[in-house]
């Protein structure tokens, strides 16, 4: 296992290295943590014949397995039938929330490490890896698509590399954004793929040349397309689906959603279905030809996973827990089953059988009629974001089920699964069958697809001709609330990720089921109650496309097409239903004018709708913040943090917004204070967890506890958070004292990241750079010509962060005084901290990953 000075570069995953995994969640039970916290320097590449072995296998070798990723950095190997662990590769340095394609007993999956890694699916052993960049700038959420001898794969680093199936060697490398977490997509001889900054690539699959670029999303894509009868269908950041014309490389339609698309497509009989971050609408249907809709759920909330469907009916993860079944033409519930955590995994059908995964790392078994269980999976000691592939092992050794049959084996932002279009057939070319390739698409009569499905009747080829990939990256949202020791909280929708309860003793269990299951009382996946399920909004109860239309909640949103260009994401919050305890002031010490507040406020409740009440708290800076509650939050308020200075729009309001979906983009993930909704009118404004009482960091170790390791405690929960933000290259760069709320007992302290640099944006133009502070790097200064990469800022602030939670002061300069020659604080935390706050960006870990992962150990260990 990696010392705690990070200074080795594999690490132990059995005996005393999984204790320490597992304790984190005895010792720290506030909140949950969903994100591997190892990155590794480097990757080793074992090949079969020599090397340490990095995977451990039974004797039993299945008919079939069903093969699964987790952030604990290991790709597990699962009998179909009974559940039973077959084998464990323990290779990758960092999480495996990218989703498995396996193709001839080869499973070819990614990792956030940055490696590409090819296994044998019949014993978990290494067949070939390579490492595409390191596990901060390159990481591997993307899941890898496979067609005939090539393996396509997009990084976070934005590159997208074309690499030889056999010999694990590139093919050729493009990049062209700055970030990929999407899941290429291929059809013929056109790779089709997202990016982070809109923009929807087609490229040629011989050598990446650029065909078209369709840059009409105003928002990034983690959503994976879906290729059906020369049409792609894709979501948005900017909540929009699109379809796009392949031939000419134009938008034929786009809907507005009207949340944040995370969730990858399915298209099946002329409906598109795909999910949203919704608090009541998580799923809808679409007709693929017009994009009006068809019906949108009423209770599913917050759809990060992707749809698959078999024999007319849908199967979809949602943040509240649940593994939902709906029928494909209405919508209607057929069954749920709620499974204690988000599921943000997407399912796969196959032999009656639906397979997912979830936060708290377990992978289900479901029978498909009725959703009892059949078999339960907990070896993961960490999320399962990946989607389960399985495996034919007695046959061809191609992974099948339905996510193959649709080609939506692609993943999005660590959500859904990956496999190939089975039953379906190919073309002798190689070449996936029209109207039915994706991100898993098939392959030629070489064997190298994954065809052959349907030989138990769990698919019907004909009447599933379509495809709906999945990408990799940043899982997403926190919707419905659970009944617990709070009572049941309804939830909000958002604006960037999902929402989530992240205060007080909502934290217990933000993450875990919804509906009416009760988590305190171990009400698991046999609990579900069908008076609980999901209620529809259908198309005939909908006015016509381009009018709004309004269900039973009394949530207005666009039926179909949409025809406006200008439509952005900046609307009111839709049905905010806060999930937290009290609302106050945000913890600054400026205090608004209270006749200015009062006015402004007066103005932000004129303009948005929703709001019932607003009163003004302390300022943030040049922020105004306001206590507010909505009709639908029963009675339980929220913050809104607002810009009055940037009411009539320009660059300021622009800089807002964008630091506002950044934040609202990783806002889902424990230790992040969570963005419900956004908007522009009449001035910018951002929609949070209501926080005010909740004391910040500066104000926490004004009376610090004695023991170091529980001052230390917030800072390594911020730590952990901004690891995962920063796998989807999203950053803070403000972080401070103030920018960290500190929740529960002085002995069981949990952190919160909020503000997000907001306060910072009015003066600050150029983003990033920050006036001098105990926690500005010197790459931020003004004056400073040296880059703001790879989240190295962020690492530096948390570095200082923590000298000033050891020490109990900030670090006077750039070189300070260990942490040990401090009274009380042990020299275990030297390393750790002076190797996170060096200057030198270069001597800094490679990863806040990394730091968080050190620090943790030094801390507690």
């Amino acid at each position: 296992m990696t010392g705690p000075d990070g200074s080795a570069a594999s690490r132990d995953r059995d005996g005393a290295g999984e204790a320490v995994r597992r304790d984190r969640f005895t010792r720290r039970s506030v909140l949950r943590w969903t994100a591997g916290v190892s990155s590794a320097a480097g990757v080793s590449t074992w090949g079969v014949a020599g090397g340490l072995s990095t995977a451990s296998a039974t004797n039993h070798v299945p008919d079939r397995i069903v093969c699964v990723g987790s952030d604990d950095g290991s790709l597990y190997g699962i009998d179909a039938a009974t559940g039973d662990s077959v084998w464990r590769f323990t290779e990758p340095g960092d999480a495996v929330s990218s989703s498995p394609t396996v193709v001839d007993g080869v499973a070819y999956v990614g990792s956030t490490d940055g490696s590409l890694y090819a296994v044998d699916a019949t014993d978990g052993s290494s067949v070939w890896s390579f490492e595409i960049g390191d596990g901060e700038d390159g990481g591997i959420v993307s899941s890898p698509t496979v067609i005939t001898d090539r393996v396509f794969v997009g990084a976070s680093s934005g590159a997208i590399v074309a690499l030889d199936r056999g010999e694990g060697t590139e093919a050729w490398r493009v990049s062209p954004s700055p970030a990929v977490v999407s899941s290429p997509a291929v059809d013929g001889e056109t790779l089709y793929v997202g990016t982070e900054t809109g923009d929807v690539l087609a490229l040629a699959t011989a050598d990446g040349t650029e065909r078209w670029r369709v840059t009409s999303p105003e928002g990034g894509i983690s959503s994976s397309p879906a290729v059906v009868d020369g049409t792609l269908y894709v979501g948005s950041f900017d909540e929009r689906l699109y379809a796009v014309d392949v031939e000419a490389g134009s938008t034929a339609w786009r809907t507005d959603l009207e949340d944040v698309v995370f969730s990858s497509p399915a298209v099946v009989d002329g409906t598109v279905y795909v999910g949203s971050v919704g608090v009541d609408v998580g799923l809808h249907a679409l007709d693929a030809e017009t994009g009006d809709a068809r019906w949108t759920t009423d209770g599913v909330a917050g759809v990060v996973s992707s749809p698959t469907v078999v024999d007319g009916t849908v199967y979809v993860g949602s943040v509240d827990g649940s593994l939902y079944a709906l029928d494909a033409k209405g919508g209607d519930p057929v069954w749920s089953k709620n499974t204690g955590d988000q599921v943000n995994s997407s399912p796969t059908v196959r032999a009656g059988t639906v397979f997912v995964g979830n936060a708290a790392g377990e992978v289900y078994g479901f029978e498909t009629d009725d959703g009892g269980r059949r078999w339960l999976f907990d070896d993961p000691t960490d999320a399962v974001f990946s989607s389960p592939t399985v495996v034919d092992l007695a046959d061809d050794g191609h992974g099948v089920g339905s996510r193959t049959a649709l080609g939506t084996l692609g993943h999005h932002h660590v959500a859904a699964g990956v496999e190939f279009a089975e039953g379906g057939g190919s073309g002798s070319d190689g070449s996936a069958p029209s109207g039915s390739t994706g991100s898993g698409g098939s392959s030629g009569a070489d064997g190298s697809t994954d065809g052959g499905g349907g030989d138990d009747g769990d698919v019907d080829p004909s009447t599933e001709s379509t495809d709906g990939a999945e990408s990799g990256e940043l899982s997403t949202a926190d919707g419905a609330g659970s009944t617990g020791p709070i009572g049941r909280i309804p939830t909000i929708g958002l604006l960037g990720a999902a929402g989530g309860l992240t205060v007080g003793a909502l934290a217990a269990y933000r993450f875990l089921g919804g509906g009416s299951t009760d988590a305190s009382s171990g009400a698991g996946p046999d609990a579900a109650s069908p008076s609980e399920g999901p209620s529809t909004t259908n198309a005939a109860s909908e006015p016509k496309a381009g009018e709004p239309a309004t269900s039973d909640t009394g949530r207005e949103r666009s039926a179909g097409r949409e025809t406006s260009a200008d439509d952005g994401v900046d609307g009111e919050p839709t049905s905010p239903t806060a999930a937290a305890a009290a609302a106050g002031d945000d913890g600054d010490d400026s205090r608004v004018d209270s006749d200015a507040g009062s006015a402004d406020g007066d103005a932000l409740l004129a303009a948005v709708d929703e709001l019932s009440s607003v009163e003004p708290l302390e300022s943030v800076g040049p922020l105004a913040a306001y206590a507010v509650t909505d009709e639908r939050i029963d009675g339980v308020d929220g913050r809104v943090l607002a810009l009055p200075d940037a009411a009539d729009g320009g660059e300021l309001a622009d800089r807002f917004r964008s630091v506002a979906t950044d934040w609202g983009s990783v806002s889902h993930y424990d230790g992040i204070v969570t963005v419900y909704g956004s908007g522009t009118e009449p001035y910018p404004w951002v929609l949070t967890d209501p926080i005010g009482d909740v004391a910040t960091l500066g104000e926490f170790l004004d009376d610090p506890p004695a023991d170091p390791a529980a001052r230390l405690s917030p800072v390594v929960d911020a730590a952990e958070a901004m690891s995962q933000a920063s796998r989807y290259t999203v950053r803070h760069y403000y972080l401070s004292p103030e920018t960290i709320r500190v929740l529960g007992s002085a002995g069981e302290p949990t952190g919160l990241v909020d503000d997000w640099g907001l306060s910072a944006v009015r003066d600050t133009p150029d983003h990033g750079t920050r006036a001098p502070s105990p926690y500005t790097p010197p790459e931020q200064l003004s004056d400073s010509e040296e880059p703001l990469w790879r989240g190295k800022p962020d690492t530096y602030a948390l570095g200082a962060l923590a000298y000033h939670a050891a020490t109990g002061s900030p670090p006077a300069d750039h070189r300070p005084a260990k942490p040990s020659e401090h009274a009380g604080v042990p020299s275990a935390l030297d390393r750790p901290i002076t190797r996170a706050i060096d200057p030198n960006p270069d001597e800094r870990y490679d990863s806040i990953g990394e730091f968080a992962r050190v620090l943790r150990l030094a801390a507690f260990d």
